[in-house]
């Protein structure tokens, strides 16, 4: 008897014969019979977990938003800085380029002040004289000495010097009254 319940405990449980529906009522041996209780998980617990898990996906999905937006904010700062260091260099190139045309407009000033002055010097000299000398300058200097001149003294001047020369002085003052 004791082989036959055995084993008819063995294929019960394994599930090959179904139990009776009153063994798990008998006092001592039911509670072997009886089915496993599944654990009862609350509904209220599964709602939470559902909502914990949504809201995990939810702060992930922020988080890469802020670091997307930290990364633009980085770039637009690194714009911004290069940007202020280009406006600061070109203020100083603005600067720069403003003070040397002022020194060039002194410079223009002084250097039209000295031609006036040696036009004053070569005007009361023998025209002969003053063509051999001013022959030896560079061309710059003698259409800017001859322009100080009057008319008259400055084509006599002319007229003596080397042909060659006075062609080259020629053309560079028609040149140079030409693009003012």
């Amino acid at each position: 008897i004791l082989i036959a319940g055995g084993a008819g405990y063995v294929l019960m449980r394994s599930g090959i014969l179904q139990a009776p529906k009153f063994l798990p009522s008998l006092p001592v041996v039911g509670k072997y019979f009886a089915e496993p209780q599944k654990p009862q998980i609350d509904p209220e617990l599964i709602k939470l977990r559902r909502e914990n898990l949504e809201l995990s996906q939810i702060i992930k999905q922020k988080r890469a938003e802020m670091e997307k937006l930290q990364k633009k904010y980085d770039d637009l700062d690194k714009t911004l800085t290069a940007t202020q260091e280009s406006e600061d260099s070109l203020k100083d190139d603005i600067a720069r380029l403003n003070q040397q045309i002022i020194d060039s407009k002194n410079n223009t000033a002084a250097q039209e002040s000295a031609y006036k002055d040696m036009a004053a010097y070569f005007s009361e000299m023998k025209v002969k004289d003053a063509a051999d000398i001013l022959s030896r300058l560079k061309d710059e200097d003698i259409i800017g000495i001859l322009n100080e001149m009057e008319k008259d003294t400055g084509a006599e001047i002319l007229q003596n010097f080397e042909r060659s020369k006075a062609a080259s002085v020629t053309k560079k003052m028609l040149i140079t009254s030409q693009n003012p």
